[in-house]
């Protein structure tokens, strides 16, 4: 099977969704009682592709005329006991009117399932109906989702929204790491792996054990930590000792239970073809080669004996890694404060080995206690200068010098928007700090990572756009630009994205733990805790079951950011 370059959905620049581009649904008709389409999937899998007809009634609800076109559409409550549609296709569009051109207000991703109305509202441009979902919106039952849901049994897992990383992540060990459409044969594996003897006894050496990641931290149901990383056993990798090591990460409690089928519609393939034979996927995709680095996410794995028995990773579109070439990516355990009761000002230690001191008649006396970088410290408030150097006063009762922090104060004045319950994030690039307030009341503090360039023109450097903006679209991951490091490698899925500007986004980060430091392109960067905690603080509200949601008019979280 020959290698393909990196493919498009890891390599290029990401910019948000246009809202008014088409939804890919087929605009094929076919006339009813025509013979259904099938696939013959993996394991025995048959899906068939037929839906009933249209018959939308009853009681409405009626929408606003902007998002009607001028028109009225009745629509009857999906009830939450309803039957369910299932998405096979990253980005499958949730659209606010049952056409193709519409409005979209959301996406979902390979393996979501969500309660769908019983029959189709209309089928115009799209040939299997257009069906409304929980809360709002209409989905195109085609190439990007299906109404049998006996599908998911072999599609990719979907994300954990309960943890700071929802998928488990790993990061290409060599050039060329292949990340295959299908289950490989043994002379693929030769073809795409030509060093595949070399590589796996040094696999078979190395053992290494791991350290805690951003899913050992205890949350409370805001997201906030309650704790330091706790490694319990049989989470992610954790044996019974107690231990995580690189062969455990990437076992999962279900694994091998089937191999997957992957999400077709989302790899660019057309379920069927038009005489109904089945898909011949080993012509239709080919392997793809990541870059040494690189990140990806992997939703489960499974061992296949086509591979020689190597464990495979399944991605959340569908390609499958081998294990044994990824390394971990735990995603830092750090986070920022909680400063709804405390409140500011706090400081974080921005140099490593700060000692504490003591203050009395004068002088200022180091303590035996040091900090580690980062540290996150509430003070008072006070300061004191002795012999020139500025003393911070911690609410612990400990002193330390300004010079090795960096403060968030207490503000005295306020943007105009920051009234009532108003949700917004000030955002220093100059301090690389983030503080979420509700009106004036902060509520969350901590550390960023923005564009490297920081107060230059971010039209032609590497910096953060400043001004004031809202968050136009929630996404729970999403491939990023490889500028945002550098265009050293590529990264899939990074976690709770908000955009708020085009090619400007809030993002979690698993593949390094950076904050506190200007390292990015445009982007703003936290870690894994950080960043789920204000995606589910922030407007607008994740409907369950969704992988993204966009903003509509003055609906979004504001976005202050300044110098």
């Amino acid at each position: 099977m020959p290698l393909a370059s990196m493919p498009t959905e890891l390599s290029r620049p990401v910019s948000p969704p246009d809202p008014g581009a088409p939804p890919p649904c087929a605009p094929r008709r076919s006339a009813r009682g025509q013979r259904p389409r099938r696939i013959d999937g993996l394991a025995g899998l048959v899906v068939v592709l037929a839906v009933s007809g249209c018959k939308a009634k009853a009681a409405s609800v009626e929408l606003s005329k902007d998002e009607a076109g001028g028109g009225e559409l009745e629509i009857v409550a999906v009830p939450a006991d309803g039957p369910k549609l299932v998405a096979l296709r990253a980005g499958t569009p949730v659209l606010a009117r049952p056409q193709a051109g519409a409005r979209t207000i959301g996406e979902l991703y390979p393996g979501a399932a969500v309660v769908r109305s019983s029959e189709p509202y209309g089928r115009a441009g799209c040939s299997g109906g257009w069906y409304a979902i929980r809360p709002r919106g209409f989905v195109c039952a085609g190439d990007g989702a299906t109404l049998h849901t006996d599908v998911v049994a072999v599609l990719p897992a979907p994300p954990d929204l309960s943890r700071p990383l929802p998928y488990r992540y790993g990061r290409a060990r060599t050039q060329g790491t292949p990340a295959y459409s299908g289950v490989p044969s043994r002379e693929e594996l030769r073809h795409a792996e030509p060093d595949l003897d070399r590589h796996l006894e040094r696999a078979q050496r190395s053992d290494a054990q791991l350290g805690a990641s951003a899913n050992d931290v205890p949350l409370d149901e805001r997201g906030v930590a309650t704790g330091p990383p706790v490694l319990l056993p049989q989470q992610h990798g954790v044996g019974e000792d107690g231990r995580r090591t690189e062969s455990g990460y990437f076992v999962f409690p279900l694994a091998d239970a089937v191999a997957p089928l992957p999400p077709l519609a989302a790899l660019g393939i057309e379920l069927g073809a038009k005489d109904g034979a089945p898909v011949d996927l080993r012509a239709a995709m080919k392997t793809a080669a990541l870059r040494k680095g690189s990140g990806v996410a992997i939703t489960r794995t499974f061992t296949a004996g086509e591979a020689d028995g190597r464990r495979l990773g399944v991605t959340p579109d569908g390609r499958l890694i081998p294990t044994d070439r990824l390394q971990a990516a735990l995603g830092s355990p750090w986070h920022g404060l909680d400063v709804e009761k405390v409140g500011l000002p706090v400081a974080f230690v921005h140099r490593h080995d700060v000692t504490t001191w003591s203050i009395g008649r004068g002088k200022a006396t180091p303590n035996d206690e040091e900090l580690e970088r980062r540290t996150g410290v509430p003070l008072t408030g006070k300061f004191r200068t002795v012999d020139g150097t500025r003393f911070e006063e911690a609410r612990d009762g400990f002193w330390l010098r300004a010079q090795d922090l960096v403060v968030i104060v207490r503000r005295s004045k306020f943007p105009e928007f920051a009234k009532g319950s108003q949700r917004w994030l000030d955002v220093s690039l100059a301090n690389q700090t983030l503080t979420a307030y509700e009106g004036q009341k902060p509520i969350y503090a901590t550390l960023i990572s923005s564009g490297r360039d920081q107060l230059r023109d971010p039209e032609s450097s590497a910096s953060t756009a400043r001004g004031t903006f809202r968050v136009r679209s929630k996404h729970v991951t999403r491939n990023i630009d490889p500028r945002e490091v550098a265009d050293s490698f590529d990264v899939a899925d990074a976690p709770w994205v908000m955009d708020f500007a085009p090619g400007h986004a809030i993002t979690g980060m698993y593949w390094g733990a950076g904050v506190g430091e200007a390292q990015g392109f445009h982007d703003i960067a936290l870690t894994p805790v950080d960043a789920r905690r204000l995606f589910l603080w922030a407007e607008p509200e994740l409907p369950d079951g969704w992988h993204a949601v966009h903003s509509s008019g003055e609906e979004g979280t504001l976005v202050h950011v300044r110098p």
